[in-house]
């Protein structure tokens, strides 16, 4: 059964499980993205993740195990990180014993699958067709080195820079958003300026491109007591929704769908500038 920290049980933390086939990986991951060990408890480890980024800031128990067992608790998890070599001996079998598991957290919101960098063609086939059918990314660690001249023009993150990017995109349950005004001084937003800043987002440069937000936000926009806190629930269709666009697109579209939130919280547009 899975333990947690009795000083962290009363937080109800939201969960990040790390698994992995081969030994010392997991307790790498959850080291190298910035967890905090905290402890070893039977066939778990625990990390704390203090999550600090332009957007907000929250806390994230990390739980790191390699033992595949039947009776680890899902409560809580809201993103798992399979680490797992496709080109190791017996592969297929040590996959498939965390099989039960992975099928339990199929809902979960980040799905990552981790590995080194894959040279047989015909064995990244095989992970690439396991991803698309799991709903799982792929991530591949320690890819080699390219030239300058043959450097991504899109500027995306790989290895553990692209898995912090992914869990950092995570709408965590306790996330607190930086700017938000204080209880005191908190206030109601304005639903119809939230979709006045939803209508407007666009894709790229090119004011023809427009993210078709509008059928998404019809329901909620048009129930006379929709608040701030259902609208944020409706993110999840519209990741979906972005998951489907080119990397390029993508990419822009997350940043003026976060825009969009921030002025419609009424923050200041020139805070959110690199």
């Amino acid at each position: 059964m899975l333990v947690i920290p009795r000083n962290f049980i009363t937080m109800n933390l939201p969960r990040l499980l790390i698994i992995s086939t081969e030994k010392g990986k997991a307790s790498e991951i959850a080291s190298n993205i910035g967890g905090e060990k905290l402890s070893n408890q039977d066939h778990f480890e625990y990390h704390l993740w203090n999550i600090q980024n332009k957007y907000y800031k929250t806390q994230i128990l990390i739980c790191v195990t390699e033992i595949p067992t039947p009776d680890i608790p899902i409560d809580n998890v809201e993103a798992l990180i399979v680490y797992h070599d496709p080109q190791a001996e017996n592969a297929e079998q040590n996959l498939k014993e965390w099989s039960c598991l992975i099928t339990s957290l199929a809902e979960a919101e980040v799905l990552l699958f981790s590995c080194n960098f894959i040279t047989d063609g015909g064995v990244k086939d095989k992970v690439i067709k396991w991803c698309l059918q799991n709903r799982f990314e792929l991530i591949e660690l320690n890819r080699p080195d390219v030239d300058a001249s043959e450097a991504d023009p899109e500027n995306n993150k790989y290895g553990i820079e692209r898995i912090i990017e992914a869990l950092h995109a995570h709408m965590w349950p306790n996330m607190i958003l930086k700017g938000k005004p204080s209880d005191g001084e908190e206030q109601s937003p304005n639903i119809d300026e939230v979709e006045e800043q939803f209508d407007n987002i666009e894709l790229s440069q090119d004011s023809t491109e427009t993210l078709p937000m509008e059928n998404m936000l019809d329901g909620i926009m048009g129930e006379e007591n929709a608040d701030f806190g259902e609208l944020f629930c409706q993110l999840r269709a519209m990741k979906e929704h972005a998951a489907l666009l080119p990397t390029n697109q993508r990419r822009i579209a997350a940043e003026q769908l976060v825009t969009a939130f921030w002025k419609a919280m009424g923050g200041d547009p020139s805070e959110m500038e690199d």
